[in-house]
């Protein structure tokens, strides 16, 4: 039964030198199929091929004739087969020379047909390996995430493997980290050899008992480290089968750790699992600081030459602080000094200030009474002036006087 709606999925590449048989198989392909490539030749289809990759366009099965000029079917099987081994490719043919199907099978080629070839039986065969194809695909994709969920588990679980006779025959690093014990330790010895003294025989009879009737046993069981250290964890132990066969070969324990501290640790493991980004972050910071120390440390010949190094330039800080402290104590007295003859000078200065302004007062004063005595001087040198005058008039006068009356006695004489 052809499948149309899974047909629509899928990318071919048509190979066909032939232009009739091409466009007559083209019509039926490009109704069944998502898309589908078209190459005359092996050269052409081999571009083409190289070109669906470089555009991601993934092709999921080729399709081609053997007989074509330039660069025959074989020929471009082997040039595909180096790029990727495992896509379906398809052969057409006219002929049926078994040297040629004999080196198409040694470059491996998925299946082959007689031309004039049966349309249908041809879609049947690519539906076929196609389908088988995407199952192996899916297979791969679930044994991927089934390695992604064990390596988390592996991560945060103590998981053990013992066989029929409870000897076990495998342990993951995080039981060998929880329960303190070496793998030669553990391996061979019986898988409860971690149980802590106080658990119950009865407990372990049953546990024993679930798996040689096929089933699942989980409980919580006390246990004991190596040093002596007590924890407790929620267990599942699983039967494992061979493929279509329903007796046990061996049993797989998962134990989670119930602790406070080891739930801790196991958080920040599951934390650490999925933000891988922040760790490889984290890890190539921790890296360049541990770089740069080591630079650091390399400078010194051994750690205790850093510790008696530390402890002398201890003595000579404590040494320098008794100094500081001593100056700050005498800074202290220098500031209370300095501010004694500050405070000095400035009433000083003050003092000085004041007899300066009752002087520049006084010789204000002095000035204008200067000013006033000068302009008294000069009215009264001015008034001595005119009294000089005066008298040298008057002078003159009483001298013409004294002449008038010595002359006028000289005539009184005269006439007696």
């Amino acid at each position: 039964m052809i499948k149309v709606d899974f047909l629509k999925t899928l990318t071919l590449l048509y190979v066909e030198d032939d232009i009739h048989i091409r466009e007559k198989f083209l019509l039926i392909l490009n109704k069944l199929f998502k898309k589908v490539f078209v190459a005359v030749d092996g050269m052409e289809g081999l571009k083409k091929f190289n070109q669906s990759r470089i555009d991601n366009t993934y092709i999921d099965l080729i399709i081609s004739d053997i007989s074509m000029p330039n660069m025959d079917g074989v020929e471009l099987l082997e040039h595909i087969r180096r790029i990727d081994d495992d896509i379906p490719f398809i052969f057409t043919t006219a002929y049926t020379d078994s040297e040629i199907l004999i080196s198409s099978l040694q470059q491996g080629v998925t299946d082959y047909f007689v031309k004039p070839v049966n349309a249908k039986e041809i879609i049947h065969q690519v539906q076929k390996n196609c389908e088988l194809k995407q199952k192996e695909r899916e297979l791969e994709h679930y044994q991927n995430e089934i390695k992604k969920y064990m390596d988390v588990i592996d991560k945060v679980a103590l998981v053990s493997i013992f066989d029929l006779k409870g000897n076990l025959i495998y342990v993951n690093e995080f039981y060998k980290e929880v329960s303190e014990y070496t793998e030669e330790e553990l391996l061979t010895k019986n898988y409860k050899i971690i149980a802590h003294p106080d658990m119950a025989k009865s407990i372990f009879n049953n546990l024993w008992k679930v798996l040689q009737e096929g089933k699942v046993w989980k409980g919580k069981l006390k246990q004991l480290s190596k040093s002596g250290t007590t924890f407790y964890s929620n267990t599942t132990v699983v039967p494992m089968h061979l493929v279509g066969n329903s007796e046990a070969i061996k049993y797989m324990s998962i134990k989670f750790l119930t602790t406070k501290e080891e739930n801790e640790k196991r958080e920040y493991k599951k934390k650490v699992l999925f933000n891988l980004q922040e760790t490889k972050r984290i890890n190539q910071t921790a890296k360049e600081t541990i770089t740069i120390l080591q630079d650091k440390i390399k400078g010194y010949k051994a750690l205790d030459k850093i510790d008696e190094q530390l402890e002398n330039q201890k003595e000579i800080s404590t040494k320098h602080y008794s100094k500081i402290q001593e100056l700050e104590l005498k800074m202290i007295g220098t500031q209370s000094k300095y501010e004694n003859i500050t405070q000095s000078a400035n009433n000083q200065i003050r003092d000085v200030l004041k007899v300066a302004t009752v002087m520049k007062n006084k010789k204000e004063t002095a000035n204008q009474s200067g000013s006033l005595i000068r302009k008294e001087i000069v009215i009264r040198e001015e008034l001595i002036a005119k009294l000089k005058k005066q008298i040298s008039d008057q002078t003159t006068k009483i001298r013409d006087l004294s002449d008038v009356v010595k002359h006028r006695e000289s005539q009184l004489e005269k006439k007696r």
